[in-house]
């Protein structure tokens, strides 16, 4: 095992890794979304697009396969053939929707639903870590919905603010009222907040000393959204945005399988092997993004040879709605399969249920 990445068991104190791991690929993620942006909308006219295009490809790309790796381990397989409906048929029905709305031509509405899932999406996850770091430092569950209305609060009032420039959303909004996104921005505002000066009084607690790599993260995931502040291009601002989560999404999925493998557990099936065997090498995993990003730009560019774009359009919101959808399945602590086969990956037995 590299020596950056350590065991739930052996990490340093206060610390999902190691301090070099934390603060490149969790705390300081988003300094990948302002290079994203000074890569973007500095290089000459013309060469934005193949920037937008790289990140796309070889970054975003393998964030929402990572998704499905889930389903290469066979303790996890075994588990989800007991909860069918949830792991088999809401996929099987976000897919048939995805054609059906494409039948519709995508109508207005799918678009506003993209966009408020992102922002909800990126926002939970950002507590989801956030929780982590909590439980590594004494904290208890009841921060927890304090920091979710902080953090969706203030994600709200930045994406909403200048909403007006992203036509898809600005223009369904201002048909119900031209004044609607910027109330919704004020609305997150005065949300987060609110929820912010509750977080800090549960921070204050008698006994409770939260660390600074704990308030480090909690400030950066506020801040991961301010693309939507000065960028003009909506598109470029999300992309922006996101370049963030994706690096810590990444890390924390390829750190979990990872620490799973390296752990000795034992391996049956094919995939699982696979997994496993590419999971522990760090080269490996670099090469999964790439081949997975150019299979996805090789599969564009054929459908659009041949003729038939929408296959890929349609195939490509498919994988993104389950994504946003399974994550919800995936991550949650409640589970005990989750508390089992994650949370005791990434966090000392003593801390997973605080």
């Amino acid at each position: 095992m590299d020596a950056g990445l350590a065991r739930a068991h052996d990490a340093p104190r206060g610390w999902i890794s190691t301090p070099a791991f934390d603060l490149s690929c969790f705390v300081f993620a988003p300094v990948a979304g302002l290079a994203f942006l000074a890569a973007a909308l500095l290089v000459p006219s013309g060469y934005g697009f193949l920037v937008q295009s790289a990140a796309f490809y070889f970054v975003a790309v393998p964030h929402y396969m990572s998704t499905y790796t889930f389903f290469m381990g066979d303790a996890n397989r075994r588990h989800y053939r007991t909860r069918r409906l949830a792991f088999l048929a809401g996929p099987l029905g976000i897919a048939v929707a995805v054609t059906q709305l494409w039948v519709l031509r995508f109508p207005p509405a799918i678009q506003v639903t993209v966009f408020v899932w992102n922002v909800w999406h990126v926002a939970r996850q950002n507590n989801g870590i956030l929780a982590i770091y909590r439980r590594l430092h004494g904290g208890d569950r009841r921060e927890f919905a304090p920091a979710n209305v902080t953090l969706l609060g203030f994600a709200v009032a930045m994406s909403f603010w200048h909403i007006d420039r992203f036509a898809p959303v600005g223009d369904v909004l201002a048909r119900l009222h031209p004044d609607f996104g910027r109330a919704c921005a004020i609305a997150g505002l005065a949300a987060g907040l609110v929820g912010l000066v509750i977080l800090a009084g549960r921070l204050r607690a008698p006994g409770r000393h939260p660390a600074w790599q704990e308030l480090a993260f909690l400030a950066s995931s506020i801040a991961m959204f301010h693309p939507y502040l000065w960028v003009a291009d909506y598109t470029v601002a999300t992309l922006g945005m996101l370049m963030g989560h994706f690096v810590q999404y990444l890390a924390l999925v390829w750190l979990l399988h990872r620490r799973t493998y390296e752990a000795g557990v034992p391996v049956a099936s094919a995939p699982e092997r696979v997994l496993g065997a590419v999971a522990t090498r760090l080269t490996l995993v670099l090469i999964a993004f790439v081949i997975c990003g150019a299979f996805f730009l090789i599969a564009n560019r054929a459908t659009a040879a041949l003729g038939v774009p929408s296959v890929y359009t349609v195939s490509w919101f498919a994988f993104t709605f389950i994504h946003f959808y399974l994550d919800g399945f995936l991550w949650a602590f409640r589970d005990p399969h989750v508390r089992d086969t994650v949370g005791r990956v990434l966090m000392p037995p003593e801390r997973i249920a605080a």
